[in-house]
């Protein structure tokens, strides 16, 4: 594992990814482990909502783990693992993307090309993506 604020650089080249230009490569990355949200994505800790993570979590691999990837409508939100980080995608296609859990010892990063990088501390986070919904009212 890093310095507790590593820079986007640092995070990049773990990915081996990289971001649009006008960001700062050494711009210190802060590590939280509250609630972050970074586009249309929020990344809440289980323990603030009493949710159940589900089974199956498997590594983040090195070059990262799409969280919600711009095929699926949006923008691409890797995850990256500085150390030990596990991910379990949810079955179906709610709002709810999965949790990943950030061992001791170790930090995940949420990389993202126009929105730069979140630290996350050690901890299970929910990815819950953020859902438009249309303001018209339809009677029966």
């Amino acid at each position: 594992m890093t310095a507790q604020h590593p820079t986007l650089g640092h995070v990049t080249a773990l990915a081996g990814v990289d971001v649009l230009e006008h960001l700062d490569l050494q711009a210190a990355i802060p590590v939280s482990a509250g609630f972050q949200r970074q586009g249309d994505i929020g990344l809440i800790p289980v323990g603030l909502i009493g949710y159940e993570p589900p089974r199956g979590a498997g590594p983040v691999p090195a070059a990262g783990t799409p969280l919600v990837s711009s095929e699926e409508g949006g923008n691409t939100h890797l995850l990256v693992a500085d150390g030990p980080v596990t991910w379990a995608p949810n079955k179906g296609d709610g709002p709810d993307v999965g949790c990943f859990t950030v061992h001791e010892g170790a930090t995940a990063y949420v990389l993202h090309p126009e929105h730069g990088a979140m630290g996350h501390a050690p901890g299970t986070y929910l990815v819950r993506r953020q859902v438009e919904l249309d303001d018209r009212v339809v009677l029966d």
